[in-house]
Protein backbone atom coordinates (compact mmCIF):
# COMPACT_ATOMS: atom_id res chain seq x y z
CA UNK A 1 0.00 0.00 0.00
CA UNK A 2 1.88 3.21 -0.83
CA UNK A 3 0.74 6.59 0.66
CA UNK A 4 4.17 8.36 -0.58
CA UNK A 5 6.41 8.75 -3.75
CA UNK A 6 9.06 6.73 -1.09
CA UNK A 7 6.86 5.10 1.30
CA UNK A 8 4.72 2.18 1.68
CA UNK A 9 3.04 -0.04 4.16
CA UNK A 10 4.03 -3.20 4.28
CA UNK A 11 2.50 -4.85 7.32
CA UNK A 12 -0.31 -3.93 9.85
CA UNK A 13 -2.24 -5.57 11.98
CA UNK A 14 -5.72 -5.21 13.81
CA UNK A 15 -4.75 -1.25 15.33
CA UNK A 16 -3.74 -0.25 11.89
CA UNK A 17 -4.93 -1.40 8.41
CA UNK A 18 -5.40 -4.91 8.75
CA UNK A 19 -3.35 -6.28 5.51
CA UNK A 20 -1.07 -8.75 7.70
CA UNK A 21 -1.15 -10.53 10.77
CA UNK A 22 -3.19 -9.08 13.63
CA UNK A 23 -0.40 -8.90 16.58
CA UNK A 24 2.22 -6.23 13.36
CA UNK A 25 2.50 -3.17 14.39
CA UNK A 26 2.59 -1.28 10.88
CA UNK A 27 5.43 -1.73 9.21
CA UNK A 28 7.13 0.51 6.50
CA UNK A 29 9.02 0.27 3.72
CA UNK A 30 10.69 2.97 2.47
CA UNK A 31 12.04 3.45 -1.46
CA UNK A 32 15.82 4.82 -1.77
CA UNK A 33 15.24 4.53 -5.04
CA UNK A 34 16.07 1.12 -5.72
CA UNK A 35 18.11 0.48 -2.66
CA UNK A 36 15.08 -0.31 0.17
CA UNK A 37 14.57 -0.39 3.94
CA UNK A 38 11.89 -1.30 6.71
CA UNK A 39 10.75 0.72 10.22
CA UNK A 40 10.34 -2.25 12.15
CA UNK A 41 9.30 -5.94 11.22
CA UNK A 42 5.77 -7.04 12.86
CA UNK A 43 5.17 -9.80 15.66
CA UNK A 44 6.69 -12.72 13.27
CA UNK A 45 3.96 -15.05 13.56
CA UNK A 46 3.49 -14.58 9.84
CA UNK A 47 5.95 -12.83 8.63
CA UNK A 48 5.03 -14.06 5.06
CA UNK A 49 2.11 -11.74 4.47
CA UNK A 50 4.53 -8.56 4.52
CA UNK A 51 6.37 -10.67 2.32
CA UNK A 52 3.86 -10.64 -0.03
CA UNK A 53 2.67 -6.88 0.29
CA UNK A 54 6.62 -6.29 -0.46
CA UNK A 55 6.07 -8.35 -3.30
CA UNK A 56 3.10 -6.93 -4.37
CA UNK A 57 4.57 -3.14 -4.02
CA UNK A 58 6.73 -4.52 -7.19
CA UNK A 59 9.65 -4.71 -4.65
CA UNK A 60 11.93 -7.63 -4.47
CA UNK A 61 12.72 -8.46 -0.87
CA UNK A 62 16.62 -8.69 -1.74
CA UNK A 63 16.74 -5.19 -2.33
CA UNK A 64 15.74 -4.59 0.94
CA UNK A 65 19.37 -3.66 2.35
CA UNK A 66 18.25 -2.66 5.91
CA UNK A 67 15.29 -3.06 9.00
CA UNK A 68 15.37 -0.24 11.45
CA UNK A 69 13.60 -1.48 14.93
CA UNK A 70 12.03 1.50 16.68
CA UNK A 71 12.37 -1.03 19.72
CA UNK A 72 12.48 -4.44 21.06
CA UNK A 73 8.35 -5.44 21.44
CA UNK A 74 7.41 -8.31 20.45
CA UNK A 75 4.74 -6.60 17.99
CA UNK A 76 8.04 -4.53 16.54
CA UNK A 77 11.08 -7.09 16.18
CA UNK A 78 9.15 -10.28 16.21
CA UNK A 79 9.49 -10.52 12.35
CA UNK A 80 12.76 -9.60 13.00
CA UNK A 81 14.68 -12.79 12.39
CA UNK A 82 12.09 -13.80 9.65
CA UNK A 83 12.62 -11.11 6.89
CA UNK A 84 16.15 -10.51 7.57
CA UNK A 85 16.78 -14.02 6.50
CA UNK A 86 14.49 -13.64 3.91
CA UNK A 87 15.73 -10.00 2.28
CA UNK A 88 19.54 -10.80 3.70
CA UNK A 89 19.42 -7.67 5.39
CA UNK A 90 20.61 -6.30 8.40
CA UNK A 91 19.09 -5.41 11.30
CA UNK A 92 19.37 -2.06 13.43
CA UNK A 93 18.55 -0.49 16.48
CA UNK A 94 19.87 1.76 19.04
CA UNK A 95 22.06 -0.08 22.12
CA UNK A 96 19.53 -1.06 24.24
CA UNK A 97 17.39 -2.85 21.65
CA UNK A 98 20.09 -4.70 19.85
CA UNK A 99 20.96 -6.20 22.99
CA UNK A 100 17.64 -7.17 23.77
CA UNK A 101 16.80 -8.70 20.52
CA UNK A 102 20.00 -10.32 19.72
CA UNK A 103 19.69 -11.91 23.07
CA UNK A 104 16.78 -12.72 23.24
CA UNK A 105 15.40 -11.39 26.63
CA UNK A 106 11.87 -11.75 26.98
CA UNK A 107 12.02 -9.72 30.38
CA UNK A 108 13.65 -6.89 28.72
CA UNK A 109 11.04 -6.48 26.14
CA UNK A 110 8.23 -7.28 28.53
CA UNK A 111 7.00 -10.05 26.72
CA UNK A 112 6.57 -12.80 29.80
CA UNK A 113 4.34 -9.85 31.28
CA UNK A 114 2.67 -9.10 27.61
CA UNK A 115 2.06 -13.01 27.29
CA UNK A 116 0.38 -13.24 30.83
CA UNK A 117 -1.99 -10.23 30.38
CA UNK A 118 -3.57 -11.73 26.89
CA UNK A 119 -1.75 -9.08 24.30
CA UNK A 120 0.39 -12.48 23.07
CA UNK A 121 -1.21 -16.01 22.78
CA UNK A 122 0.27 -18.23 24.99
CA UNK A 123 1.93 -20.27 22.17
CA UNK A 124 3.77 -17.18 21.00
CA UNK A 125 7.40 -17.82 20.18
CA UNK A 126 10.18 -14.91 20.02
CA UNK A 127 13.16 -15.46 17.87
CA UNK A 128 16.74 -14.04 18.90
CA UNK A 129 17.79 -11.88 15.58
CA UNK A 130 21.28 -10.68 15.55
CA UNK A 131 20.62 -6.53 15.53
CA UNK A 132 23.22 -3.79 14.93
CA UNK A 133 23.77 -1.34 17.15
CA UNK A 134 23.27 2.22 15.80
CA UNK A 135 24.09 5.96 17.51
CA UNK A 136 21.38 8.06 18.32
CA UNK A 137 21.79 11.84 16.75
CA UNK A 138 23.24 10.15 13.90
CA UNK A 139 22.36 9.25 10.17
CA UNK A 140 22.26 6.24 8.16
CA UNK A 141 21.92 5.77 4.11
CA UNK A 142 19.62 4.27 2.93
CA UNK A 143 20.19 4.42 -1.02
CA UNK A 144 19.45 8.03 -1.91
CA UNK A 145 17.67 8.92 1.65
CA UNK A 146 19.56 9.88 4.71
CA UNK A 147 17.52 8.27 7.77
CA UNK A 148 17.94 10.27 11.20
CA UNK A 149 18.30 8.53 14.08
CA UNK A 150 16.88 9.81 17.56
CA UNK A 151 16.82 8.46 20.63
CA UNK A 152 12.68 8.94 22.14
CA UNK A 153 12.24 7.13 25.34
CA UNK A 154 9.49 6.97 27.77
CA UNK A 155 7.40 3.85 26.09
CA UNK A 156 10.49 1.80 27.01
CA UNK A 157 13.90 1.82 26.92
CA UNK A 158 15.89 1.96 23.90
CA UNK A 159 13.06 3.40 22.15
CA UNK A 160 14.39 5.27 18.81
CA UNK A 161 12.61 7.57 16.35
CA UNK A 162 13.47 7.68 12.57
CA UNK A 163 13.36 10.90 10.21
CA UNK A 164 13.39 11.36 6.69
CA UNK A 165 13.57 14.70 4.92
CA UNK A 166 11.84 14.51 1.15
CA UNK A 167 11.65 17.56 -0.77
CA UNK A 168 12.42 19.94 2.34
CA UNK A 169 9.12 18.13 4.58
CA UNK A 170 10.10 16.41 7.59
CA UNK A 171 8.98 12.94 7.90
CA UNK A 172 9.47 11.10 11.12
CA UNK A 173 8.46 7.20 11.60
CA UNK A 174 7.26 7.70 15.23
CA UNK A 175 7.04 4.15 16.60
CA UNK A 176 5.53 3.88 19.82
CA UNK A 177 6.49 7.07 21.18
CA UNK A 178 3.51 9.11 19.90
CA UNK A 179 0.12 8.38 18.17
CA UNK A 180 -2.88 9.68 16.34
CA UNK A 181 -4.83 12.95 18.50
CA UNK A 182 -1.36 12.93 20.78
CA UNK A 183 -1.93 10.21 22.79
CA UNK A 184 0.63 8.20 24.40
CA UNK A 185 1.45 4.69 25.52
CA UNK A 186 2.19 4.27 28.74
CA UNK A 187 2.22 0.73 30.54
CA UNK A 188 2.93 -0.74 33.69
CA UNK A 189 6.25 -2.13 32.76
CA UNK A 190 10.03 -1.66 34.19
CA UNK A 191 11.45 0.78 31.45
CA UNK A 192 7.90 2.93 30.82
CA UNK A 193 9.22 6.17 31.60
CA UNK A 194 6.61 9.29 32.18
CA UNK A 195 9.36 11.85 32.90
CA UNK A 196 11.56 10.35 29.23
CA UNK A 197 8.44 10.41 27.91
CA UNK A 198 7.85 14.21 28.28
CA UNK A 199 11.15 14.57 26.88
CA UNK A 200 10.67 13.09 24.43
CA UNK A 201 7.34 15.07 23.55
CA UNK A 202 9.48 18.37 23.79
CA UNK A 203 11.87 16.51 20.92
CA UNK A 204 9.67 16.03 18.43
CA UNK A 205 7.85 19.38 18.93
CA UNK A 206 11.15 20.80 17.94
CA UNK A 207 11.79 18.59 15.08
CA UNK A 208 7.93 19.64 14.26
CA UNK A 209 7.61 17.23 11.84
CA UNK A 210 4.92 17.34 8.27
CA UNK A 211 4.25 13.68 8.20
CA UNK A 212 4.24 11.72 10.73
CA UNK A 213 3.68 8.21 10.82
CA UNK A 214 3.42 6.12 13.72
CA UNK A 215 3.50 2.40 14.54
CA UNK A 216 -0.24 1.96 15.30
CA UNK A 217 -2.99 3.53 14.11
CA UNK A 218 -3.99 6.64 11.84
CA UNK A 219 -1.16 8.73 10.92
CA UNK A 220 -0.80 11.96 9.18
CA UNK A 221 0.33 12.81 5.60
CA UNK A 222 0.28 16.83 6.40
CA UNK A 223 0.34 19.01 9.46
CA UNK A 224 1.62 16.17 11.47
CA UNK A 225 3.14 18.20 14.17
CA UNK A 226 -0.59 18.86 15.32
CA UNK A 227 -1.00 15.29 16.72
CA UNK A 228 2.56 16.08 19.31
CA UNK A 229 0.69 19.95 20.05
CA UNK A 230 -2.20 18.01 21.18
CA UNK A 231 0.29 16.15 23.52
CA UNK A 232 2.09 19.27 24.43
CA UNK A 233 -0.74 21.21 25.49
CA UNK A 234 -1.87 18.44 28.01
CA UNK A 235 2.29 18.81 29.00
CA UNK A 236 1.92 22.55 29.63
CA UNK A 237 -0.50 22.41 31.57
CA UNK A 238 0.95 20.03 33.81
CA UNK A 239 -1.18 17.15 32.68
CA UNK A 240 -0.51 14.00 31.22
CA UNK A 241 -1.59 13.03 27.33
CA UNK A 242 -4.03 10.89 26.71
CA UNK A 243 -2.92 7.04 26.59
CA UNK A 244 -3.58 4.32 24.14
CA UNK A 245 -3.46 1.15 26.45
CA UNK A 246 -6.04 0.37 27.76
CA UNK A 247 -8.50 1.97 25.41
Amino acid sequence: MQIHERIYIVGAGDSGFGISHDLDCTVYLIDGDGEYALIDAGAGVEPESILHNIKAAGIHPAQISGIFLTHGHGDHSGGAFALSRACQAEVYALRETAEYVSEGNLKAIALEEAIQAGVYGKGYTFHACPVRPILEDTSVQVGDIRLNVYRMEGHCSGHACYEMIWQGKKIVFSGDCIFNYGKIALQAIWDCDLQKYIESCKRLEEIHPEVLLPAHGAFLMSRGYTYIEKAMKKIRGLGIPDNLIGE
